[in-house]
């Protein structure tokens, strides 16, 4: 015998619009509440004679389950990296006021004080250029042109000055170096000591940037080694 269907069996536009709003009750797009009631409403209004399977139903509670358990796997990953980032963020603060060997030639420097870098030749080189340049506007400050040199470790040093031996203001600049070896010229990647000014956190990297001069950030990982 089929029961009597009340009016408070169906659920009206506003009350259904109500759980499909996500604003009505939370800020979750379904909560647990909610799947529940659409699915207690499902059944109250099902045909009496086309019931929903019970496959039917278990499907549907175990989609939910695995839906609400990715939800859950998702806020306990976002918990982790937050606390990675914390902890990173602790850490790079040591780091303000110490100097760290990088690669890309970056650094402070000039008004006469000395700058140094090195650069690693395997095979050596029979000449070396070194040039040094604003970081800012790209201009070119000092060059010159150095010896040959003999496998290994490389230094470099800029004395604050440009190429007619003026002095320039303190500012960020970048140190490159040239090398020829057998009639070929190739660029030698360029290390340096800078000092850390001050860290933050690159989303897009998703690591820290250090701040080595004003207004230039190299990431953490290009960092070779510190020294206090």
């Amino acid at each position: 015998m089929v029961g009597t269907l009340t009016p408070t069996a169906f659920m009206t536009s506003d009350r259904y619009s109500a759980l499909q709003n996500p604003g009505a009750a939370s800020e979750d797009d379904l909560g647990r509440d909610a799947f529940l009631t659409l699915l207690t409403t499902q059944l109250t209004n099902q045909s009496p004679l086309d019931p929903m399977d019970n496959e039917a139903f278990v499907a549907q509670l175990a989609q939910f389950s695995s839906v609400e358990g990715i939800k859950g796997m998702q806020s306990s990953l976002e918990d982790m990296v937050s606390g990675m980032r914390q902890d990173q963020m602790m850490s790079g603060a040591n780091l303000v006021g110490k100097k760290v060997s990088i690669e890309g030639g970056y650094f402070a420097g000039g008004n006469g004080q000395q700058s140094q870098g090195s650069i690693n030749l395997p095979n050596g080189a029979d000449s070396v250029v070194l040039s040094v340049y604003d970081s800012v506007t790209g201009d070119l400050i000092y060059q010159e042109s150095q010896g040959s040199r003999g496998p290994g470790q490389a230094s470099l040093e800029w004395n604050g000055r440009n190429s007619e031996g003026d002095l320039v203001p303190n500012g960020s600049y970048i140190m490159t170096a040239g090398v020829m070896k057998d009639g070929q010229s190739q660029t030698a990647l360029v290390t340096t000591l800078a000092e850390v000014r001050s860290v933050k956190w690159n989303p897009q990297t998703q690591q820290l940037s250090l701040e080595i001069a004003d207004g230039t950030y190299v990431p953490l990982s290009s960092v070779e080694s510190i020294s206090g």
